[in-house]
């Protein structure tokens, strides 16, 4: 620690900074999440953690600042398997402590318009409330798969030049490449490999997946670049992304007999493809009514899965299918958002959102329509929300035959209630119940519905 101290002053001193001047603000917030399984029997829900969030921000001069985010999250989980594991904490009390985000600021770096961020940061990218189909820098955080839109920090080098007082320009480079956060414990989310047909006559006994992360030299390193503006009373951006897809996708599988009973073993080989996407958002007002709208072109690398099954009459040469998972050809996700607060205080928020974060592929791309709708009482200290989505598997053979819609829906529907007795506490308490046809993303979570209880303290 104090060689730690001691490194941060002499970076300091280089940096023309009088350590014994430079304040620090200290300041967080505490989240208690607890969730209750309520399909079959009420059980308590293991993938929510509780949260601890400490940022410590300090600006030593002028032209710099400095931020830290630290994150702790506690899962109420039993990983124990055996007595001995009960005399160490985190089996029973699984726990991370990480460094969140950590970043330098500093301003007019040798230019008196261009600014620079450098180190592990979350890069927002998009209007939309929280479904943003442009913001692919941050790989999505499903660590608590029902809060939407959350991404996790990673490092880069931020550069931002203000050409005018409406005009900016924005280059980022992320010199390595991170993949998704999934939940811990039974949530789906993404396809399960072996759900698909095994040769006739075999039993699968062992499945075993391996992931395989992009090279990590220079070339591969990612980046992006965002050009924002004004015009005729709305912000705009275009933007652009090259990088990876953080989602992992099957291209092999190798089943393997082990022995003669017809047992095989699933080795599944998972990759993350090459991906660029152009983008375009706006936000303006109009009649009082706030509109936000994001589109993204997706233009991903083609992905080819190869399968190797036994053969029953040739076992030296397996029979070996090859199957397009992922095609080349682009597709377009977009986000169409507004919201409007009446006269009476009643909060209204609307969005259409094609293409889910988890989905790729013209032909997999779903529509999810999301409607929230929220009143406070007793001088804010009292909210009352609603909010409710339909999910539209396949639009387009519901215009062409209203009936498919019974085959084509999924449903949310998000009642919630929240005190706040001081400024700095809230509490919530609300429940999400899901339903939908096979094939839906709100039906394979239709075993998820839930009532949920949170607690949330600032300072």
């Amino acid at each position: 620690m104090a060689r730690s101290l001691i490194s941060l002053g002499v970076v300091l001193g280089f940096l023309g900074v009088n350590p014994c001047m430079a304040t620090v603000d200290i300041s967080g917030n505490l989240k208690l999440d607890k969730r209750f399984l309520v399909t079959d029997s009420v059980e308590i829900a293991d993938y929510p953690y509780h949260e601890l969030n400490i940022e410590l921000e300090s600006k030593p001069s002028q032209n710099l600042s400095l931020y830290t985010g630290l994150k702790l999250r506690l899962w109420d989980q039993n990983l124990a398997t055996h007595s001995e594991d009960l005399t160490s904490v985190s089996p029973v009390y699984p726990c991370e402590f990480f460094l969140w985000e950590a970043y330098v600021d500093l301003y007019s770096f040798i230019l008196d318009e261009l600014d620079i961020r450098i180190g592990k940061q979350r890069i927002a990218w998009g209007t939309a409330d929280k479904l943003n189909p442009t913001d692919n820098l941050n790989p999505d955080d499903f660590s608590n798969p029902l809060n939407f839109g959350e991404k996790v920090p990673t490092e880069a080098v931020n550069a931002t030049y203000y050409i005018t007082d409406e005009y900016t320009l924005e280059g980022i480079w992320l010199p390595s490449f991170k993949p998704i956060l999934l939940p811990r414990g039974e949530f789906p989310l993404l396809d399960d490999a072996t759900a698909l047909p095994l040769p006739q006559g075999t039993n699968l006994v062992e499945s075993v997946d391996c992931l395989a992360f992009p090279n990590r030299k220079l070339k591969n390193s990612m980046y992006a670049a965002k050009l924002s503006g004004k015009a005729i009373g709305y912000d705009f951006s275009l933007s652009y992304f090259k990088g990876y897809d953080d989602m992992p996708i099957t291209n092999k599988l190798i089943v393997t007999l082990v022995d003669t009973l017809g047992n095989v073993k699933l080795d599944t080989y998972l990759g993350f493809p090459e991906l660029r996407v152009v983008g375009f958002d706006c936000a303006g007002e109009l009649y009082s009514i706030g509109l936000w709208g994001e589109v993204a072109v997706f233009l991903p690398e083609e992905v080819k899965m190869r399968m190797e099954m036994p053969n029953p009459a040739d076992p030296l040469n397996p029979i070996i299918q090859d199957t397009t998972v992922l095609s080349d050809e682009p597709y377009i996700k977009f986000t169409v958002d507004g919201d409007y607060t009446s006269e009476t205080g009643i909060y209204i928020n609307a969005q259409w959102m094609h293409g889910f974060f988890t989905e790729r592929g013209k032909d997999n791309l779903e529509d999810y329509i999301m409607v929230g709708i929220e009143k406070k009482f007793k001088n804010d200290e009292i909210k009352v929300a609603i909010a409710g989505g339909l999910e539209i598997k396949d639009i387009e053979d519901i215009v062409e035959n209203i009936e498919e819609i019974e085959e084509n829906y999924g449903t949310v529907i998000i009642p919630e209630i929240s005190y706040a007795p001081t400024d700095n506490v809230k509490l919530l308490l609300g429940a999400f119940f899901l339903d939908g046809k096979p094939g839906t993303l709100f039906g394979t979570w239709e075993k998820q519905d839930q009532i949920y209880f949170k607690t949330e303290v600032s300072f």
